[in-house]
């Protein structure tokens, strides 16, 4: 992405938001009952704007007097039969459609419920579903989650100074890297709707990620050499991408030291570690490409290959100290064009 064409999509970004200002507040919503309101709405949005920000404004009453019901518990054959009998309705309105799955969830036999070894057996389908590309989703608003620094400790400090060999690097670097997956529920899990990325620990149990990883996403699990850790966000900044994970369980082994942006220059030569299609991890090289700021967020321009999976990875300098978290792999056309966000700024 060169600069002209990110000031070219900065500007389509602020006029889309100015476009949606006008919409009544949807953020503190689950993802599913956007989607259906997204649905019933579809048709006004392709009129106007004002008959899209009255029909969101009816379906936000109707969900009030028709929430839905708590599919969490369904086993994955039943969740696709209530969706095939109920989703017809979502075209019509959420009230028509949250009814109808209150019905059938009513009379839906009582599927076992999940402990947590359950749930991360389940989520461990999330190992194996994470051979899949990674989804697209939205980046809405993280609700009533506090800033990064606010939860962080001090930045770690400790910079090397020695440059390594890759296979050197790569040991000194290989624990701290971890495998991310994230559902909706269990039974997403189970049905493997599952998004992937990776995080990198900066602490014995505080990871930074890329909120689009986990966005709208609570079932977190940290996966590395085949053990499972439980994770939840603790913190995030969905402008700039920058989310913090809070693992639960044995200390993690966290990188020892992380650069400021300032220090950074073009032409260093740099390493990604992290999990492109769930490839557990993957070590990549190349060059800092370049050093942007937009918006006030600070971004390394790389040429180490990234692919899906990667968001959320490190990119490291050859003596193994934290550059960036990786986040945007090459856009189609575009070769080599990758980038991480400055792991400094999650520290601003």
């Amino acid at each position: 992405m060169h600069s002209a064409w990110r000031m070219a999509a900065l500007a389509a970004f602020s006029v889309a938001a100015q476009a949606y200002a006008a919409e009544p507040d949807r953020s503190s919503l689950s993802y599913e009952d956007n989607v259906s309101i997204n649905t019933a709405c579809y048709a006004a949005h392709a009129k106007s704007q004002s008959l899209y920000s009255s029909c969101i404004t009816t379906q936000l009453a109707q969900l009030k007097d028709h929430p839905a019901p708590d599919r969490t518990q369904l086993s994955e054959q039943q969740f696709r039969e209530i969706e095939r009998d109920c989703g017809y309705l979502r075209r019509i309105g959420i009230g028509q459609y949250n009814d109808c799955l209150t019905k059938q969830v009513a009379v839906a036999p009582i599927a076992p419920e999940p402990d947590d070894k359950d749930q991360i057996a389940s989520a461990a389908s999330l190992a194996k579903a994470m051979s899949e590309p990674e989804a697209v989703v939205e980046q809405a608003a993280v609700v009533q989650m506090p800033p990064p620094v606010s939860v962080l400790p001090k930045r770690p400090d400790h910079i090397a100074k020695e440059a390594l060999t890759a296979a050197a690097l790569y040991k000194k670097l290989e624990r701290s890297v971890f495998v991310v997956g994230a559902a909706r529920s269990v039974g997403d899990a189970r049905a493997r709707d599952i998004m992937q990325g990776s995080a990198i620990a900066i602490s014995e149990h505080l990871l930074l990620t890329n909120c689009h990883v986990i966005a709208h996403r609570p079932l977190i699990v940290l996966l590395q050499d085949k053990v499972v850790y439980h994770a939840k966000l603790v913190a995030a900044d969905t402008v700039s991408d920058r989310c913090v994970l809070q693992s639960e369980g044995e200390p993690l082994v966290p990188v020892a030291g992380v650069r400021a942006f300032d220090d950074i220059a073009v032409g260093e030569h740099v390493y990604a570690l992290g999990a492109p299609r769930a490839l557990e991890r993957t070590l990549t090289e190349g060059l800092v490409s370049g050093l942007r700021t937009a918006k006030g967020h600070n971004l390394i321009q790389t040429s180490a290959p990234l692919s899906p999976g990667s968001s959320g990875g490190g990119l490291f300098d050859e003596r193994g100290n934290l550059l960036g978290i990786t986040t945007l792999a090459s856009l189609p056309g575009s070769q080599n064009l990758n980038f991480a966000i400055a792991a400094s700024d999650f520290w601003d």
